[in-house]
């Protein structure tokens, strides 16, 4: 008996999917997140196309792209993806330096002196941090 009640519900439950599904074919959800600034500009631009719901105004601007558009976004993709790896790389290399830089600094402290080489060292690897800092920058 509560094995037939069990499947009497889940019929009239498919039965219910089935219909609301007819009426919205709308059932899957994609969730994404934007920064609060982003999120007011979206609402800007679907309160000026006329549209009422942002979902309405993001599906049509995204099912309509033109193939140029489609392309200029995958290539603005891979020119991020190229600047991260770069900018990862130097941020090693930074971090690489620095810890040499650290370690001749942590003896002078503790001996009081550094020889002529290691203070060139110093002076070079210095130079190295100005020359990868600067580097940054210019990629960002």
């Amino acid at each position: 008996m509560a094995e037939q009640a069990v499947k009497s519900k889940r019929l009239k439950k498919a039965k219910e999917v089935q219909s609301q599904d007819k009426q919205n074919p709308k059932t899957t959800q994609i969730q994404f997140r934007v920064s609060v600034k982003d999120k007011r500009q979206l609402e800007a631009r679907v309160k000026a196309s006329g549209k009422k719901k942002l979902s309405n105004y993001l599906l049509e601007l995204g099912l309509n792209a033109s193939e140029e558009m489609v392309e200029k976004v995958v290539e603005k993709i891979e020119e991020d993806s190229e600047l991260i790896n770069s900018l990862w790389f130097l941020r090693q290399s930074l971090i690489h330096v620095g810890n040499n830089l650290n370690q001749l600094l942590k003896k002078s402290n503790t001996l009081g002196f550094l020889l002529h080489s290691e203070q060139r060292q110093v002076v070079q690897l210095s130079q190295h941090i100005e020359a990868l800092c600067q580097e940054i920058k210019e990629k960002l």
